[in-house]
């Protein structure tokens, strides 16, 4: 329809009848071209940005943002959701690796003791990148004694092995020490990834780490971590024990049955002579997958571990579980800026219920089930959960039946366990008590020394002694409510060793973190304000006499063949780094986030029941 103004007045001066229709009805006007203009509102895209941000899929975006619109119906769309968010990540391509460099350097001057590291190729490809922040490398102090590494998930468009390290805090929970994404995974990689922990870390290896069977990975462990316990996970040994040995796949035939005799000894010599049974009686070849094994037997037999505390695992299901976290957030098309801000909600998660268990166990009380002093100082000093496992073994101790074996002077030896139980099952509990040394115990079944908690069995013992109270060795401080929060707690710095350098890393740690609580202290109290800043200054001219300035420190990012320093200047363009290459990963499937064990393949090719007796006889 045409109008034109004629002698003042609108006269209609041309009509085509065929483009007529019927009027829209105002829930369908957003449908016209003309009207579908809400997807481009600033307002609109940030909201989608942010909302892409914390993991919500196009489809709940839409719904989410449809609901805070004006009038009824739908006001975007799933596709225009898509093609926003397309176009973002297309934008950003080929400046990935400079906006992680901006981000982490931006968290680093909000946090001042935020970690990172990137390793880059001679052509200034982005190859490896690693970082950990203050709360991170904190908690590392407190729960340094074992940690889990794994690198079997693939995150992001490049394919690169996304290498968590998961510890344990004080509720058994996972609790984050940082994080990295490897460029591939061969021994040099690993080997640079280990040594950047290690600076992080302030020198401390862990005291005993957890991984698959990896050689490249072994191999920089023993070069970066010399003193430290490597022990494979169990999820990957069972997964190639029944891939590689038949036999294992039936839980009826005579060899399962030796083989779990021989696993569970209990002592290094007994574990030694089953094994030349075992050997002998089923040609066991050196040549076979588990004659092989057997030469790596201290990295998984169960009796090479029984002196190394790790909190109870045996796996890398912790970090598998990290990785959970991801399903369903991020696929081959995350960007690695995505990837990171997905990592800082993992950690906030970790973190929130961390805050959670701690409020739970200090302000509940336990239930105790009996009137012994013994059960009642366990609930005033362990978690609720570690309180939960000390007490099942508590009500077990009563169940037991103890026979004394011998007794030499203050030291006694008793043979322990369940009456409904085989004898062989029983454990000796060697027991000693002095005016110098006080009570000492140990078990065969080595729970404390491996969980930091003790045993049905000793807790039997010491009942029948009438102890009032358990001694503080065997209160494992890295399990008390105060372990999270407490200055230097479960930190080993014995006298002369380097942590009492006064020059030492550690030290400096510790009193940034004693400055701190001044700080917070001073909040509640403004009248030391003014004396402690007096103090300070005071400090400050006597530190500053002699001493030069060092405000501009640039980020040094290692490189394989030389260093390279990139001072970061306002415009972010400066910085000359190229995002990296796509990772050819260890023939792992592209679609597939974790490796299927074997005994998931053997429930489609046998059915579930066998699964369930290999489970019940001992074997996963």
């Amino acid at each position: 329809m045409e109008i034109k103004l004629k002698n003042g007045k609108w006269e209609v001066s041309n009509f085509v009848e065929d483009h007529t229709h019927e009027l829209t009805s105002p829930p369908r006007r957003h449908l016209h071209h003309s009207h579908n203009k809400f997807h481009k509102y600033a307002t609109c895209k940030n909201l989608m940005t942010d909302l892409d941000k914390i993991g919500v899929g196009p489809s709940q975006i839409k719904r989410a943002i449809n609901v805070t619109c004006d009038g009824s119906g739908s006001a975007l769309t799933t596709n225009q959701v898509v093609t926003h968010l397309r176009a973002q990540r297309a934008n950003n391509m080929g400046r990935e690796a400079v906006e992680i460099a901006t981000k982490f350097h931006q968290k680093q001057s909000e946090d001042p003791n935020f970690f990172f590291k990137m390793e880059l190729d001679v052509n200034g490809n982005l190859k490896s990148m690693f970082w950990a922040d203050s709360r991170a490398r904190e908690a590392y102090l407190k729960f340094c004694d074992v940690i889990v590494f794994d690198v079997t998930y693939k995150t992001n468009r490049y394919r690169m092995p996304f290498a968590p390290f998961t510890g344990v805090n004080h509720h058994r929970q996972s609790t984050l020490f940082g994080c990295a994404l490897l460029a591939d995974e061969k021994e040099e990689t690993f080997t640079w990834l280990f040594k950047q922990w290690l600076d992080c870390m302030f020198g401390k290896a862990p005291g005993c780490i957890i991984t698959d069977m990896d050689v490249a990975m072994r191999n920089a462990i023993r070069t970066v971590f010399p003193n430290t316990r490597h022990r494979f996970c169990s999820w990957h040994i069972n997964k190639h024990l029944i891939e590689h040995v038949p036999a294992m796949r039936d839980s009826t035939n005579e060899f399962f049955k030796e083989y779990n005799h021989w696993f569970y000894r209990r002592q290094i010599e007994d574990c030694l002579t089953e094994w030349e049974k075992l050997v002998h009686k089923h040609h066991v070849d050196g040549k076979s997958w588990l004659g092989k094994m057997w030469e790596l037997r201290r990295h998984w037999v169960p009796a090479y571990f029984r002196d190394t505390f790790t909190a109870g695992m045996t796996s890398s299901s912790r970090s598998e579980s990290m990785n959970a976290f991801f399903d369903g957030f991020v696929n081959q098309n995350t960007t690695l800026q995505e990837f990171v801000e997905q990592y800082d909600n993992a950690l906030k998660d970790q973190r929130d219920k961390e805050s959670e268990a701690d409020f739970k166990s200090k302000t509940s009380s336990a239930v105790l089930k009996t009137r012994s002093t013994l059960e009642s100082q366990a609930a005033k000093v362990y978690t609720s959960i570690i309180f939960n496992i000390f007490q099942a073994k508590f009500k077990d101790s009563s169940d037991c039946w103890d026979e004394e074996l011998g007794k030499n002077d203050t030291i006694s030896e008793y043979l322990v366990g369940l009456s409904d139980e085989n004898r062989w099952k029983w454990c000796k509990v060697v027991y000693e008590e002095s005016e110098s040394e006080g009570v000492k115990a140990t078990c065969q079944c080595a729970m404390f020394e491996t969980e930091g908690i003790l045993c049905k069995h000793i807790l039997r013992i010491m009942r029948e002694k009438c102890l009032l109270s358990i001694p503080e060795r065997y209160i494992l401080f890295r399990w008390t409510v105060r372990a999270r929060h407490h200055l230097g707690g479960g930190v080993a710095t014995g006298k002369g060793g380097d942590d009492d350098d006064e020059g030492s890393p550690l030290q400096r740690w510790y009193r940034v973190a004693k400055f701190h609580r001044v700080l917070d202290k001073l909040q509640k109290n403004k009248s030391l304000s003014k004396e402690v800043d007096e103090s300070l200054d005071l400090w400050c001219a006597e530190g500053e006499e002699g001493e030069e300035d060092e405000r501009d420190n640039p980020i040094v990012l290692p490189n394989t063949s030389s260093q390279v320093q990139l001072n970061f200047v306002s415009e972010s363009s400066a910085i000359s780094i190229r995002d990296p290459m796509v990772v050819r990963t260890k023939g792992r499937p592209k679609t597939a986030t974790r490796f299927k064990s074997g005994v998931e393949k053997l429930k489609r090719c046998r059915g579930n029941e066998r699964v369930v007796n290999v489970e019940e006889k001992g074997i996963i």
